[in-house]
């Protein structure tokens, strides 16, 4: 395939050579001459590369003719960012430099003339070849056309909806699940199912449907997913497999050790394995990992997804289940949630039938009837509609199998300024999850994001970028399975992979064992060899990014390859060195650096001298002792993320002049004793003037604060602020009443923006919470908190008056000793009108909960809420809590020491689907109308000494699927298999633990 055009590049250069900066660098050097005409040809020629890209699939003159402009404007590009660099060092000296004649000394100075005497030359080189692809095009009979950078009309909401629609695989679902929750059939206790399908049919959603399912979570003791790929390693594999099972990495041990490793976490568990697009079909390869591979208790399985019917056949499946293609209507079902917003369909009939036309091309594959839908959706314009439905490749693929060239419709149909920030995920390995914050940071270190105004901020832009790519269906969401709709990240469909190699070509590459040469034009280089080390010819290349994982080259040679690749942008190493190469500070060019997961111990100094850096990473570096003293050099630093820095024990003075920081996760506030004390360390006022942070922040050490102090945070002005957390390191208990109240004075000090939506505290020592927590008015100082979470704040007895907050669906309080009730108020809203989750533990003197007299005229109290958890708090209010809400999907009690027996208040709870019952010593028996919990799914009874006996109504729970007993002597021995007094009241029921003794009924 033809190459990209460098369009956000050549647009990037317009808007620096446009701007007053570049006009000021013009005429400190001489050059605005040259540089005007750099821009007027480049302007030219930007005009015409739509045209381009279009002709060059069908000339090959047309392609040279592009790789020679990507060449030129790629150097166009380190061209200005040269004299950017020059110009922020320029101005840096200017600072130091107070007198006049000092500053006209360094403009007359020979290093001075020589920078200009260089840059002369190399501008002149560049316009000249610049011309010459200029002239060519009226060669080319190129047509220009009109393109607005951005598409910023349509509106874009920060909450992602769930994962796409998926229709049509209900039955397949439960066929699997069946299969999968079977006993064993032969001798083994392990047993392979597949799922076989061309690609694009769904294999890897419907296998994912498969293993979120509630039925299989209770069913195995363990379950794992790992994606094989094309790229298939045995010790790979292995190490993914048990990175699945502990969630945690593995280092890079040798094959035995992780087998040892693998032995451990699944002998004697029922677990299920997936092992996601296999393609690898060699005998003696699998032979060697089923071998390593445990077979676990009885019914453990291995779900594999496969495009190949010989894969499954040496995997040992003789009956793979085979995916089929949509039906009619399933395809219709699909197409239309995705090309038409809901009800759309009615004002366009015309549009209707030319879509049913297209669905019926599509073949009921859901990847080209989602890709379509996606291009179609973003315009109405029935001559649009028509050109897909009549494009060569859409009738082609009634007689093929070959869905490919259908999907380059979803790139050739790509907004200009998306082309690019799609083909870069070409980078990632398939099946990589990202991050949107982190993509959106690539792009903006590549030049990929253009504002349409000056004052636009890139971030936005970006998010505007991917959530266009999102809704086109060329990124899919991917779900975290524990937590109810958390999004881990997000991911390409390999087929939609393939597609963004297939436009990049050579310039962008993953370095494998497999790679032998790497090409001369390359410039984006993920590295993921084997040996973990740096190829030589990868030396003195113009690449702009590099990603090197896990390298355990000699430092030596890390420093001089570094040092040699002048034009990076972009750089992501996993070093296991305890030292990190100093020639890092000669990398220029510079925005992204990620060092995360490092072993060092300090950054080198020279990391200062990267002007142009946006984003430093350096999450997980837990040896990481400070940070560089003079960061208030690194003056265009967007994102500084230190997560994980646990040896962190101050921030640097004059930090707060970074002031486009917007990404500062985590702010310590340091001890001015000990060895701090030597050095000059920033406190809480470095906040004071970094009032673009965005997302979380998390400020510790709150122990070390004092109010004055704290007052110059100004954390009110922060509107950017999602989420705060302020944790106090240390003894909570005041020492003097001196200190007590620095410590309220502290807290007065930190209220935040009401934009505010999560606020966790922990360790506050304070006897009461500040006055802007206890305001009557809370709903208005805070009106879109969503989560609260409050722990360990062992002296604050008053509760704030919580049940007014208008947006809260969170509230968790643990440890809170002597807090004894909330603070109530005469308001006449709704109380918890948004609650759906509370959790209270360890709080044994509260007694009053604001409210309680919630009468059947008043407003219902908690109407949203769903999940109840309540441990070590009074019999008396866990009766209150219990008997207001009537949503409730889930309860825990946990605890109630003196309770009895169940209260009265839940069997009207109907909707309840799982009951969690523990450390009540008092409990003797359940009460017969637990039958009426119709919904109820799930019964767990744990360390209930005496409940002596289950009730006969038992049996009327059809829908239970899940009973564990833990730790209820009376009550295991009465529920033992065919000879407990109990067992024909619970045999009904699927799943059954009984301490460690599982039990299944027949399905």
């Amino acid at each position: 395939m033809a190459e990209q055009t460098p369009f956000c590049i050549a647009d990037n250069l317009l808007m620096k050579l446009g701007s007053t900066v570049f006009h000021e660098i013009g005429l400190a050097y001489g050059v605005v001459s040259e540089l005007r005409k750099l821009e007027d040809t480049l302007s030219t020629v930007r005009a015409v590369l739509v045209d381009a890209e279009e002709k060059q699939e069908s000339s090959h003159a047309v392609a040279v003719w592009v790789r020679r402009l990507n060449d030129v404007v790629y150097d166009a590009d380190d061209l200005l960012d040269d004299f950017a660099t020059e110009d922020l060092r320029r101005k840096s000296t200017d600072d130091r430099r107070r007198f006049a004649r000092q500053v006209s000394d360094f403009f007359s100075s020979s290093n001075h003339l020589a920078f200009r005497f260089k840059m002369g030359h190399r501008i002149k080189g560049i316009r000249e070849r610049l011309d010459d692809i200029g002239n060519d095009i009226p060669k080319f009979n190129f047509i220009p056309r009109v393109v607005i950078s951005g598409n910023r009309g349509r509106e874009t909401c920060s909450v992602v909806e769930k994962s796409h629609k998926i229709v049509g695989r209900d039955e397949a679902k439960k066929h699997i699940i069946e299969l999968l929750m079977q006993s064993s059939t032969s001798q083994e206790n392990l047993s392979m199912i597949g799922i076989v399908g061309m690609g694009g049919l769904g294999k890897t959603t419907l296998a994912q449907l498969v293993y979120n399912d509630r039925r299989l979570a209770d069913y195995f003791d363990l379950k794992m997913w790992a994606c094989v790929s094309d790229d298939f390693d045995v010790k790979i594999l292995v190490r993914n497999i048990i990175k699945s099972a502990t969630n945690k990495g593995v280092e890079d041990l040798e094959l035995d050790q992780l087998q040892q490793h693998l032995q451990q976490y699944l002998d004697g568990k029922r677990y299920l394995l997936v092992l996601d697009d296999v393609w690898n079909d060699d005998v003696l390869i699998w032979g060697q990992f089923m071998s390593l591979l445990p077979v676990g208790a009885d019914g453990s399985k291995v779900l594999v997804t496969t495009r190949s019917t010989r894969v499954a056949s040496v995997m040992g499946i003789d009956s793979p289940y085979t995916v089929e293609s949509l039906k009619d209507e399933e395809s219709w079902e699909l197409f239309q949630s995705v090309a038409f917003k809901k009800g759309a369909e009615k004002m366009h009939p015309n549009l209707v039938a030319i879509g049913k036309d297209i669905v019926k091309m599509c073949k009921g594959v859901p990847l080209v009837i989602r890709t379509l839908g996606g291009i179609l959706s973003f315009n109405t314009q029935e001559n649009h509609w028509l050109s897909i439905k009549d494009n060569k490749n859409l009738v082609l693929l009634r007689n093929k199998n070959d869905i490919m060239p259908v999907l380059r419709l979803s790139y050739d149909n790509l907004p200009i300024h998306l082309r690019q920030c799609f083909a870069y995920c070409a980078l990632f390995s398939k099946d990589y999850i990202f991050q949107k914050q982190e993509l959106v940071q690539l792009w903006m270190a590549q030049g990929y994001i253009q504002p349409v105004h000056e004052n636009e901020c890139l971030e936005d832009i970006g998010d505007e970028y991917f959530e266009d790519l999102l809704t086109r269906s060329l990124y899919e969401v991917v779900e975290h399975e524990d937590f109810y709709d958390e999004i881990m990240g997000y991911k390409m469909h390999d087929l939609i992979h393939d597609l963004a190699q297939s436009v990049v070509k050579s310039d962008i590459i993953i370095l494998t064992d497999n790679v032998i040469a790497i090409p001369k034009r390359v410039h984006h280089v993920s590295l993921s060899r084997a040996t973990n080390e740096v190829p030589k010819d990868l030396m003195d290349k113009p690449i702009r990014t590099l990603f090197m994982e896990c390298c355990s080259d000699d430092y030596y040679i890390i420093n001089r390859c570094i040092s040699s690749l002048k034009c990076l942008r972009v750089m992501r190493m996993r070093l296991g060195q305890q030292k990190l190469p100093t020639s890092l500070g000669k990398l220029s060019h510079l925005r992204y650096l990620d060092l995360c997961w490092g072993s060092f111990e300090n950054l080198p100094s020279s990391i200062i001298r990267l002007k142009h850096l946006q984003t430093l990473k350096l999450n997980q570096c837990q040896n990481l002792k400070e940070l560089p003293r003079n960061m208030k050099k690194l003056i265009n630093l967007r994102h500084l993320e230190i997560n994980g820095c646990i040896r962190l024990s101050y921030m640097p003075h004059r930090l707060g002049e970074l002031t486009h920081l917007q990404t500062l996760p985590f702010f310590l506030v340091g001890n001015d004793c000990g060895e701090c004390r030597k050095k000059r360390i920033g406190g809480l006022s470095e906040l004071k003037s970094l009032n673009n942070l965005r997302g979380q922040l998390v400020i510790s050490g709150l122990s070390n604060a004092r109010g004055s102090e704290a007052k110059e945070a100004k954390l009110e002005g922060k509107h950017y602020l999602d989420h705060l957390t302020l944790y106090w390191r240390g003894s909570v208990e005041a020492t003097s009443k001196e200190s007590e109240e620095e410590t309220v004075s502290v807290m007065e000090s930190l209220q935040p923006h009401q934009n505010l939506k999560e606020l966790s505290m922990c360790g506050y020592g304070g006897v009461r919470f500040p006055n802007w927590m206890m305001n009557d008015r809370l709903d208005m100082l805070l009106p879109n908190l969503v989560t609260i979470q409050i722990f360990f704040c062992k002296r604050c007895q008053v509760l704030p008056p919580f049940g007014e907050l208008p947006s809260l669906k969170h509230l968790h309080l643990r440890n809170l000793p002597a807090v004894e009730y909330m603070k109530d108020t005469l308001s006449v809203n709704p109380f918890f009108p948004s609650l759906k989750i509370l959790m209270i533990c360890d709080m044994h003197n509260l007694k009053g909960w604001g409210r309680r007299d919630v009468t059947a005229k008043q407003t219902p109290s908690y109407p949203y809420l769903e999940h109840l958890y309540l441990t070590n708090i009074s019999t008396e209010l866990c009766l209150h809590l219990i008997s207001v809400p009537s949503s409730l999907k889930s309860l825990e009690i946990s605890g109630m020491e003196d309770v009895t027996s169940l209260p009265e208040g839940l069997q009207h709870l109907s909707t309840l689907q799982t009951l969690q019952i523990g450390h009540c010593s008092e409990l003797t028996t359940l009460p017969g109308w637990i039958g009426l919990l119709s919904s109820l799914t799930k019964l767990i009874i744990y360390n209930c000494c005496k409940l002596a006996s289950l009730p006969k109504e038992m049996r009327s729970l059809r829908n239970l699927i899940t009973l564990r007993i833990k730790d209820c002597p009376y009550l295991s021995e009465r529920c033992q298999r065919e000879t407990g007094e109990d067992w024909p009241k619970i045999s009904h029921i699927r799943q059954i633990l009984i301490d460690k003794e599982w039990y299944w009924a027949d399905l």
